[in-house]
């Protein structure tokens, strides 16, 4: 139901050296099977960052109570680029040139863990009518950048280790020895330059992250028990059942007749997800759902208001510690 990547931002920071690290070459993506970005495009396209609430379909402008709490896409780009800025200012530093992936080239369809796009399943009609449960094709569309060749030395400097080798045994972790104390007589940093970058950056904790979304996860859950979501959901299925689909739940209606991966939406598709839609249109499902939701979510908050500010406010300095890092 949501996208929840924002617990592990170490290991996302991180993305690029292990592609680095498995030997990929100048040229390679860091999705296999991406296609490369069009020259007239930029790399970095904003204009396809998922927004902060919905602007249409029967979501629009809806924004849960938590949602105050969680990190936005923007700024785990800000984090991720900002790392990566300071792991090449590291590495500058001991003569190295290396250019890192960029963050945020390729956005997923929501803000943050809410997932408000799609929480209480299809929202949007105008994008049901053409792409069935699939995604626009900017969201499906992964930019490939090229991966610069380091040297053992290199790698050694960027990560604290040695470049991990093949095992023979087939399945086996790849083995990594520890990195020399030094490279030209100067200290490479525990951890190499992607540790020294981790130091210099304030991260949020991923106890706070995993908290946030812990919560949000706990609230859906109660929500569906609630005697109005019951309540309107029967009368959605009823709709359903009337225009020939049977389906308890919208997420149950996505299997009727699922997307097929990397094709068109089939008109039965299609068809299924645009009567989801109008059947919740019909019954308010949407709305009434939200409001139960809203209201479980604020109790969570009153009961947790100390732990949530200061996970907002940890995160907001970072945020800031990143921004002011980007600006240079």
């Amino acid at each position: 139901m949501t996208w929840n990547k924002r617990a592990g931002l170490a290991a996302a920071a991180m993305a690029a050296t292990t592609a680095l690290l498995a030997g990929c070459g100048a040229g390679t993506a860091t999705d296999a099977g991406t296609a490369p970005v069009a020259e007239n495009k930029p790399m970095v396209d904003k204009a396809n960052w998922p927004k902060a609430t919905p602007e249409r379909g029967l979501a629009k402008g809806l924004s849960l109570p938590l949602e105050t709490y969680m990190q936005t896409y923007q700024d785990t780009v800000a984090l991720d680029q900002a790392s990566r800025n300071l792991q090449e200012k590291c590495m500058a530093g001991y003569g190295f040139s290396v250019e890192l992936p960029l963050a945020g080239t390729t956005p997923p369809p929501n803000d943050n863990d809410a997932n408000m796009e799609r929480r209480y399943g299809l929202t949007d009609r105008q994008a049901a009518a053409r792409y069935g449960y699939g995604l626009p094709e900017a969201l499906t569309r992964q930019v490939r950048q090229k991966m610069p060749e380091l040297t053992d030395e290199q790698v050694q400097v960027l990560t604290g280790h040695s470049r991990p080798t093949m095992p023979n045994v087939p399945g086996a972790a790849r083995a990594a020895g520890p990195a020399p104390e030094s490279y030209k007589g100067k200290k490479i940093h525990k951890g190499g330059c992607f540790g020294w970058a981790k130091g210099k950056l304030t991260q949020p904790t991923a106890e706070d992250l995993t908290f946030v979304s812990e919560l949000n996860g706990n609230s859906f859950t109660e929500s569906m028990r609630a005697p109005a979501v019951k309540q309107a959901l029967a009368g959605w299925s009823q709709c359903m059942k009337a225009e020939g689909y049977a389906a308890a739940t919208p997420f149950e209606a996505a299997e009727i007749a699922p997307h097929a991966e990397g094709g068109p939406a089939s008109k039965e598709e299609i068809a299924v997800a645009t009567a989801e839609i109008d059947c919740k249109e019909k019954t308010d499902l949407v709305a009434v759902w939200f409001a139960e939701e809203s209201k479980i979510q604020k109790a969570q908050i009153a009961e947790h208001q100390d732990r949530l500010n200061g996970a907002r406010t940890r995160n907001s300095d970072a945020v800031a510690a990143a921004d002011a890092e980007l600006a240079g």
